[in-house]
C-alpha cells in the first residue's frame, strides 16, 4: 500500500486525462481537501469462476472464414461440400479413374494459425446440412446433434500459408460410384483430442483472391483435378471448462467470468478515484479483434444470484481491444466504493461478452490469467482541517 501526497495524485490524474480512463478525476475529487490518498497495487483475486453461457445460434455459412481445430476446451468443425462436373475429370469421364490420393488445401487468412498445428479428424456427415444451418438446438441453446462417421485421424502440413489435409481416397471413389458423371464429396474437419490449435482459413465466400478451399485428387497415371467448394461452413461445441487459473471471454460459445477481490474497508465519506483491472493476455490462444463486455455487480440472497449494473457509468459496458500483455481496463468506482465503504455486500462481479449481430459476424475470444487490481482512493479530511 502506498500513501500518496495530494499534489502527486493531481499530477497522476492530469496525466491520465484523455487516456484510457474515461473519468480520471474520480468522484468529487475536486471538492476534497486535506485527506490522504492511498494506492493499492496488485490486489489478487480471491475467487475466479467461469460462466458457461448459451451457444448463440449463429449462421456462419456466409462468413469469409472457416475455423478448424480445438482450443480452450472448444471444438471447431469445418463442413465442406465439393461438386464435380464431367469436365473436372481427365477425359471427361470419372468412371474409369482410380484415385491415388486426395487432399484439401485450406488457405490461411493473415497467418492465423494459433498454437502448434496438430492432427485433424476427418469425418463424413451422416445427414443433410446447409450454409444456413446454425448447428444449435434453440430449445436448449447447446450444440445440436450432427451425426458424423469418423473416417480417419490425419496429420496436416503447413507451407506458404496453406494447410494441406490428406483425405481418405474412398471419399471420392465412393462418390464416383454413387454419383456417376457428377459426383459430390462431403466431409468435415475438426481438431483431434489432445490438441490445442486453430486454423482460420478462407471460405468459398472469401473476398481475397486464392483464399477459398480447394479439393485436389491425383489419379493412377498421374493426371489430377482440383475443384473449389460448393458449400462450406463451420460450427463450434464446448467440450470442457477453461483450465483452473484461466479466464476465457468468448462470444458465440458465450463464456464469461465471475470474480471477487478481498478489499479493505474505507470510511463512507472516502472517494474511490481509480479502479484498474489487469490481466496477463495469451495472444497465441486468443482469436480477437475486440470484445464488448458488460460488467455487473453480483448480489446473492437466499441462494439466488442476480446481476446488476450499478450505474450508467460507461465503464459498465465497454469495448475492449487487447493489444498486449498485461491488458488493462478500468472498472466502475461507484461499485467498489459501495463494497469498500460497507454500503453493499461484496459478492463480486461478472464480465460477460455481448454477441453482436453484424455483417462480419464471427466467433471471437480472449484468454487471460492472473487478474489483479490497482485501486486509488482518497480518505476524508481529518476533523478540523
Amino acid at each position: 500500500m502506498k500513501i500518496l501526497p495530494r499534489h502527486l495524485l493531481a499530477i497522476l490524474l492530469i496525466a491520465g486525462c484523455g487516456t484510457k480512463d474515461p473519468s480520471p478525476v474520480g468522484i468529487d475529487l475536486v471538492n476534497l481537501s486535506g485527506g490522504e490518498v492511498v494506492e493499492l497495487l496488485n490486489v489478487p483475486s480471491a475467487i475466479t469462476a467461469p460462466q458457461l453461457l448459451d451457444i448463440f445460434p449463429s449462421i456462419l455459412g456466409g462468413t469469409e472464414e472457416v475455423l478448424v481445430g480445438r482450443m480452450n476446451g472448444v471444438e471447431y468443425t469445418g463442413v465442406f461440400r465439393v461438386e464435380f462436373a464431367p469436365t473436372d475429370f481427365p477425359g471427361g469421364d470419372a468412371s474409369t479413374l482410380a484415385v491415388d490420393s486426395l487432399f484439401v488445401e485450406l488457405r490461411v487468412l493473415g497467418g492465423l494459425v494459433r498454437g502448434d498445428l496438430g492432427n485433424i479428424i476427418v469425418s463424413l456427415p451422416m445427414e443433410s446440412w446447409s450454409e444456413t444451418r446454425s448447428f444449435v438446438d434453440t430449445t436448449t441453446f447447446r450444440a445440436a446433434r450432427f451425426p458424423r462417421d469418423i473416417l480417419a485421424e490425419v496429420t496436416p502440413t503447413l507451407a506458404d500459408s496453406t494447410v494441406r489435409v490428406p483425405l481418405p481416397t474412398s471419399l471420392l471413389s465412393d462418390a464416383i460410384a454413387l454419383g456417376g458423371r457428377t459426383p459430390a464429396v462431403e466431409f468435415a474437419l475438426s481438431g483431434a483430442e489432445g490438441n490445442d490449435f486453430l486454423v482460420v482459413a478462407g471460405s468459398r465466400e472469401s473476398s481475397l483472391t486464392g483464399k477459398s478451399p480447394v479439393l485436389s485428387a491425383v489419379y493412377a497415371g498421374g493426371a489430377g483435378s482440383s475443384v473449389g467448394t460448393a458449400l462450406d461452413t463451420y460450427y463450434a461445441d464446448r467440450l470442457q471448462e477453461p483450465q483452473p487459473g484461466e479466464v476465457l471471454l468468448q462470444t458465440g460459445i458465450l463464456t464469461g467470468t465471475t470474480m471477487k477481490f478481498e478489499l479493505p474497508s474505507i470510511p463512507e465519506a472516502s472517494t474511490v478515484n481509480v479502479v484498474e483491472l489487469s490481466f496477463d493476455f495469451d495472444f497465441d490462444r486468443s482469436f480477437l479483434t475486440s470484445l464488448r463486455l458488460r460488467i455487473e455487480r453480483l448480489d446473492v440472497a437466499g441462494g439466488d444470484t442476480t446481476r446488476t449494473i450499478t450505474s450508467s457509468n460507461a465503464l459498465n459496458e465497454q469495448v475492449v481491444v487487447p493489444s498486449g500483455s498485461p491488458f488493462l481496463m478500468n472498472l466502475d468506482q461507484l461499485m467498489f466504493h459501495g463494497w469498500m465503504s460497507g454500503q453493499q455486500t461484496n459478492s463480486g462481479f461478472s464480465l460477460t461478452p455481448i454477441f453482436e449481430i453484424t455483417p462480419d459476424l464471427r466467433y471471437e475470444w480472449g484468454l487471460f490469467s492472473n487478474p489483479r487490481l490497482r485501486i486509488v482512493y482518497s480518505l476524508p479530511p481529518a476533523s478540523g482541517s
